[in-house]
């Protein structure tokens, strides 16, 4: 009984109301709207609930006409076997968001999520029985809109489908949805990653001092992290998600030589191909990740205190962090900044540069100095396929002795 009252007590007070067709199509207009615009309520004979819809119209005779073409509708879909009502994709993609939620840590869960919450303002309104093919392709098409590069390339499309695609056959396992539709193909044609050639590679490393030097007071600590932060990435290929969650005691250093004079960095890294050690290019890696400790060293040490010396970062901190310790998020814009003022923003193709550009620098510049493909691919967390279809045009180059030999 209380529940009843409760009920009756949420619904919206009607102005005026008018019934059609034995009371199947019911027109009404609320006194909560200021603007008397008519609502729809549709009952289908032989199938439960109601078919709720705003007629977006202050007219009654056009209200009934959408009405009636709402009706006509919904009897066809009844009597085909359909169902009469259908869930917004919005309400779904919330309740998908919270079954995941408990495996956030992992890092393709978590791409998993970023795209729903991408998707949800670009399926308002749309409802499950609207998901078909075509739907899928202006979908796709959206998604590419809103991105910042304005254009994806053929794998990260397929990526996307493949996520969606998971999102669907949950929706069906929760009975929101019948089937999951056919998907559009994707040309598998690739294009050639935006990377630095040698040239503007070694313009963007000479620049990268006076970049700190012209610093103010104010960001000098960001931009001698931001430095030492580029030239880490393109050491050691790692993703930028992984290089965000990389904490101290994911750095080993590694002595090799006769005496131990050298050392090689190894990272632990947590990307999507799951927990790897990656291997640095060179041992200066190391120097540059002191750089960054010494950083954090001074954000720890009070000046006014009496306690001689810095203190200790401490192991289970973030390598990559603020002044607060907090992980950065993201280092795009101060990047974007860099690239603009060294004047390497644009590859020689005109393709913009990006942070994931000195992950394809270091591939590039790996495979041309003639390194075992599944070797990198191991070190990089990627397959040797995918070497091939983005860096293939470097293997000519690694070969070049070969190419040029002479009788």
């Amino acid at each position: 009984m209380a529940e009843e009252t409760a009920r009756k007590r949420a619904e919206p007070k009607v102005l005026e109301s008018k019934t059609f067709k034995d009371g199947a199509i019911y027109l009404y207009r609320r006194a909560d709207y200021k603007k008397p615009i008519w609502f729809i309520r549709i009952k289908v004979p032989g199938a439960k609930g109601y078919v709720w819809r705003s007629s977006r119209s202050t007219d009654e005779f056009e209200a009934y006409r959408i009405a009636e073409e709402l009706y006509n509708q919904s009897l066809v879909k009844v009597l085909s076997g359909g169902k009469l009502t259908s869930k917004r994709i919005s309400d779904g993609l919330l309740a998908y968001v919270k079954d995941l939620e408990g495996e956030r840590e992992r890092l393709s869960v978590h791409y998993k999520i970023l795209l729903a919450e991408r998707l949800k303002p670009l399926v308002k309104g749309k409802l499950y029985e609207e998901v078909d093919t075509a739907f899928i392709v202006q979908l796709t098409k959206k998604l590419v809109e809103v991105s910042a590069k304005r254009q994806l390339s053929p794998n990260t499309i397929k990526r996307l489908h493949a996520d969606i695609r998971q999102f669907l056959n949950w929706s069906v396992e929760m009975g929101y949805l019948d089937k999951v539709p056919v998907f559009p193909r994707v040309s598998s044609e690739q294009t050639r990653r935006p990377h630095f050639d040698i040239a503007d590679w070694r313009k963007l490393v000479r620049y990268l001092r006076e970049h700190i030097k012209n610093a103010h007071p104010s960001v000098l600590r960001d931009r001698k992290l931001l430095v030492n932060y580029v030239l880490v990435l393109a050491n050691t290929g790692i993703r930028v998600g992984e290089a965000k969650t990389l904490k101290w005691r994911d750095v080993r250093y590694l002595p090799f030589g006769k005496d131990g004079e050298g050392a090689n960095v190894v990272l632990t890294v947590k990307g999507k191909t799951g927990i790897r050690e990656v291997v640095a290019r060179t041992p200066a890696v190391r120097i540059y990740l002191e750089a960054i400790r010494e950083l954090r060293r001074e954000d720890l040490t009070d000046p006014k205190s009496d306690i001689y010396g810095k203190k200790d970062v401490p192991a289970d901190s973030y390598v990559f962090c603020g002044s607060d310790g907090a992980a950065i998020n993201s280092f795009k814009k101060s990047f974007a900044t860099l690239l603009r003022a060294a004047g390497v923003e644009f590859d020689s193709f005109g393709q913009r540069r990006s942070l994931y550009s000195l992950r394809h620098t270091y591939a590039t510049f790996r495979l041309e100095h003639g390194v075992n493909q599944y070797i990198l691919a191991r070190n990089m967390g990627t397959s040797v396929a995918m070497l091939e279809s983005f860096y293939g045009h470097t293997s000519n180059l690694a070969s070049a002795s070969e190419l040029t030999k002479m009788r």
